[in-house]
């Protein structure tokens, strides 16, 4: 009998994308090894992902890697801007700026975001139409971050402790702009080192106005109180845990100096590589002193944020004393001994405690710092010195709380004379 041709059975593959390109290929099963996905690029088996029928979404995991390993860097220079990749631009600059920019994780994230929607373009596709296109594509959409900030994976609000709710947060026109202004850096610095002889420009939207939130003294006071006499709730009973006392220590040192929470929660009453300190002596009067010394040891002063020395007022100046001689704080902040990170969650839960509104957040302390500053007609470049803050940001934001703002071009609008000094 003539023997029948038998179809010959077309292998199963994934991931195909071009002729030449890796691909997964499902290797039959026999009697001694189960079926699995191999990796193929240029008709040679490359390696086993070890992952069978039913394991697909890993093995493409794998694959992706796979291509990933084979990308090289293009490192010629004066190139066309589409002969430049985005990808290659992004982590030549991640490279130079993951030492040295003080938060690397955000602004890993940040590219993240980037390389998503840029990832496969080049140079010569960024333009205020793609740019536009981009900010389009992720207002909106959730924080990548929400799990590590309290919502749940699944897009529903966690709540944490016994207080405010969390949120997920939503990316708004700003957080976009914060995204174009890192791709902007990256392509910045290609032009510099000389990979593309074309200007690239990226174009990003208008700032939102800045915060004009601050707060009134009995607004401050309120907060120091309910932050120092708060109590611990488990199980539906107060405690005789105080689980907010830090937070009102950070209040007074905040609402004392202006100062930024980082250099805030950081700052020790001892030297240390990295941290801020306060330096305590007392004075010919037996007095304590102290000077708070902002700028973290072993630091260099970025140049869009200044943290002078100040001498500290003389009431703050004895209780930071008491702090560390009397109560043997190391740091500044401490939570059961230990130095606090953070106070970002601490403070929201106290603001949403007091009704202050979403408003209020930990920078408004250094707003009203400076509003308080102004209120009192103190001296614009001994201010300025103080907070860290240049004149003309505390004129341009804040020059309308000084009882002398516009005053004298109020007198002459009024027909009346300079008066004399």
């Amino acid at each position: 009998m003539p023997v029948k041709n038998r179809k010959r059975k077309k292998p199963r593959t994934l991931g195909v994308t071009a002729r030449g390109a890796p691909y997964l290929w499902l290797r039959e099963p026999r009697s001694d090894r189960s079926a699995v996905w191999i990796i193929m690029h240029k008709g040679a088996q490359v390696r086993s992902t070890e992952c069978g029928v039913g394991d697909e979404p890993a093995a493409l995991a794998q694959l992706e890697d796979y291509k990933a390993s084979l990308h090289q860097p293009v490192t010629l220079k004066n190139q066309r801007a589409d002969q430049v990749a985005i990808a290659d631009v992004v982590m030549r600059y991640l490279a130079v700026k993951q030492k040295t920019v003080a938060r690397p994780a955000e602004l890993g994230q940040r590219m993240v975001s980037i390389l998503e929607w840029w990832g496969e373009r080049t140079l010569a596709d960024i333009d205020s139409v793609t740019c536009a296109a981009y900010v389009a594509s992720r207002v909106g959409q959730p924080w990548k971050t929400h799990a590590r900030l309290g919502t749940g994976k699944d897009g529903k609000p966690a709540r944490r402790g016994h207080s405010k709710p969390t949120k997920q947060r939503l990316v708004t026109e700003g957080g976009a702009r914060r995204e174009l202004e890192d791709l902007r850096a990256a392509v910045n610095q290609a032009i510099s080192d000389g990979l593309t002889r074309e200007n690239v420009k990226v174009t990003t939207p208008d700032k939102a106005p800045a915060r004009e939130r601050w707060l009134t003294k009995k607004e401050a006071a309120g907060m120091v109180r309910a932050a120092w006499r708060k109590r611990e709730i488990q199980k539906g009973h107060l405690t005789d845990r105080f689980p907010a006392r830090h937070l009102a220590r950070y209040l007074i040192v905040a609402l004392r100096t202006g100062t930024r929470s980082t250099a805030i929660c950081r700052a020790s009453f001892i030297p240390e590589i990295g941290r801020p300190w306060m330096e305590l002596t007392r004075d010919a009067k037996d007095r304590p002193v102290a000077k708070f010394h902002r700028l973290a040891l072993g630091t260099k002063e970025a140049a869009n944020k200044r943290y002078p020395t100040v001498t500290l007022p003389d009431q703050l100046a004895a209780q930071l004393w008491r702090w560390h001689h009397t109560l043997g704080q190391r740091y500044v902040l401490e939570w059961q001994g230990r130095p606090v990170d953070t106070t970002k969650r601490s403070f929201a839960n106290l603001a949403h405690e007091l009704g202050l509104g979403d408003d209020v957040v930990r920078h408004t302390l250094r707003h009203t710092a400076a509003t308080w500053g102004m209120q009192a007609g103190t001296n614009l470049a001994q201010l300025s010195g103080y907070l860290g803050m240049s004149i003309e940001t505390l004129t341009r934001v804040y020059g309308h709380h000084s009882p002398d703002h516009l005053e004298e071009a109020r007198q002459a609008m009024g027909g009346k004379k300079k008066r004399a000094a």
